[in-house]
């Protein structure tokens, strides 16, 4: 299959909406995350800084761009947890942690949150990626207190108030290590596939499962960030509107009286999954992101436009890019899909973050029936050189979407500009100074 044919299918709206890229959505990302601010500079004697050279550059997005940290230390090479190590915290401001119950306590009563816990695959403890986040200055967000998809064999599975009780002690327990310590905390994952699900338990079952897990978080996590996590295919909500799945249960759930901190949504291109060989992972490429068409740029914006009205934030929680092939043009496809997509969430106003889901391609989940690398949906190679896509990332949040200015102090020692929101340097001479560009705050007094 020759190149063009892969554009003309993957990127028919991307060529189609350059102008509302170009136009309404770069508009819409310079009204929602830039601000301006005055800023008055005084020495240590509260003495305006007047007629002086300053560099003002922001050093972190308040919007999270994030990635999963299932392979930090996992790789068999130590040159290559090395590099995962430097990698990671050059290109992502968040890391999803795993806390999946049947891997973090695989025999009953011996959690593995210490950080010299056995070694499970794509499961690295906890308390190990929390100190490495803390080292890089990353937030770090829990995946997921509630999947009863995957649990411990232990469980009695079938026993309604031994679950119960069960849940509500691994509820407690990690909240006495981990609450106030990480930035947000996923409560549920995909209840809307659980019909599906070959491993659960009766809990599973119950009528009020969300109100009753929720309560059951805002008990022992009182001040931390709560939010959920389900839902695939952003567009999808563009074509069912207020009668898609996701949005009913949400609805149902808060007129419910339940209290969403924050609303997550997956963004899954799964290519190829179940594909056995070429011939069949091929027709899948040209089949394309259909039927939702999750690449339409339109269709991404109308999707979430349906989310914002619960007038909750919004995190796109779990993001997958397929690479049509192993060319250079196949991984140029890959980041102007990628570009296009993050240009759209970072417009949305309510969206506080993209969290890419498989960093390097090749260690992604797999069964007898899903190979989620058959699609090569990383953003790096296996050796961990970066392909296009992460290339195409890092320019976005720190060239594209990034602020650096060089301004002069007026004799009152103030300056003003417009900058993304995020946290900031700003450097007199040889001092500098920290700051944070916030939304409607319009002045601040540096001392430095």
């Amino acid at each position: 299959m020759n190149i063009q044919t892969k554009k003309d299918i993957w990127l028919k709206y991307y060529y189609g909406q350059k102008d509302f890229l170009d136009s309404e959505i770069s508009d819409s990302i310079n009204k929602n995350r830039k601000g301006d601010i005055e800023l008055t500079v005084i020495d240590e004697k509260g003495n305006p800084i007047i007629d002086k050279d300053v560099e003002i550059t922001l050093t972190n997005h308040e919007f999270k761009h994030g990635c999963n940290i299932f392979l930090l230390d996992e790789f068999k090479d130590e040159k290559l947890n090395e590099k995962y190590r430097e990698t990671f915290s050059k290109y992502f401001n968040l890391a999803t942690i795993p806390f999946y119950w049947n891997d973090l306590e695989p025999t009953q009563g011996n959690p593995r949150y210490d950080i010299n816990s056995p070694k499970i695959y794509r499961r690295p403890a906890p308390d190990l990626c929390l100190e490495y986040c803390n080292e890089k200055g990353i937030d770090a967000k829990l995946h997921c207190l509630f999947y009863d998809k995957f649990i411990p064999d232990w469980l009695p599975k079938n026993d309604m108030k031994q679950m119960e009780e069960l849940y509500e002690k691994r509820f407690k327990e990690i909240a006495e290590r981990y609450s106030g310590k990480l930035y947000e905390f996923e409560v549920f994952n995909e209840f809307l596939s659980e019909p599906g699900w070959q491993n659960k338990s009766i809990i599973s079952s119950k009528r009020d499962i969300i109100e009753w897990v929720m309560n059951l978080a805002r008990k022992y996590f009182k001040n931390d960030l709560l939010m959920c996590n389900d839902g695939n295919y952003i567009p999808s909500l563009a074509y069912s509107k207020y009668r898609h799945p996701y949005f009913m249960m949400l609805d149902a759930a808060i007129k419910g009286g339940v209290k969403f901190d924050k609303i997550g949504i997956q963004n899954h291109c799964y290519l190829g999954v179940s594909a056995t060989n070429q011939e069949e992972l091929e027709q899948d490429i040209l089949n394309g992101p259909n039927p939702t068409n999750i690449f339409n740029p339109e269709k991404i914006k109308q999707g979430l436009d349906i989310l914002t009205a619960f007038n909750i934030p919004l995190e796109i929680t779990e993001i997958t890019i397929p690479t049509l092939g192993e060319t250079v043009e196949d991984e140029e496809i890959q980041a102007d899909l990628l570009e296009l997509s993050y240009s759209v969430w970072f417009a949305n106003p309510l969206v506080t973050g993209a969290v890419y889901w498989n960093m390097v391609d090749g260690y992604a989940y797999n069964s007898p029936t899903w190979n989620e690398s058959n699609g090569r949906g990383g953003l790096f190679n296996s050796d961990l050189t970066p392909k296009k896509s992460a290339e195409r990332l890092r320019y976005l949040f720190k060239e594209k979407w990034h602020t650096n200015l060089k301004l002069k102090t007026d004799k009152n020692g103030k300056i003003k500009f417009n900058g993304f929101y995020g946290d900031y340097n700003l450097t007199v001479s040889d001092k500098t100074a920290n700051f944070k560009l916030i939304k409607n705050k319009k002045e601040i007094s540096i001392k430095i």
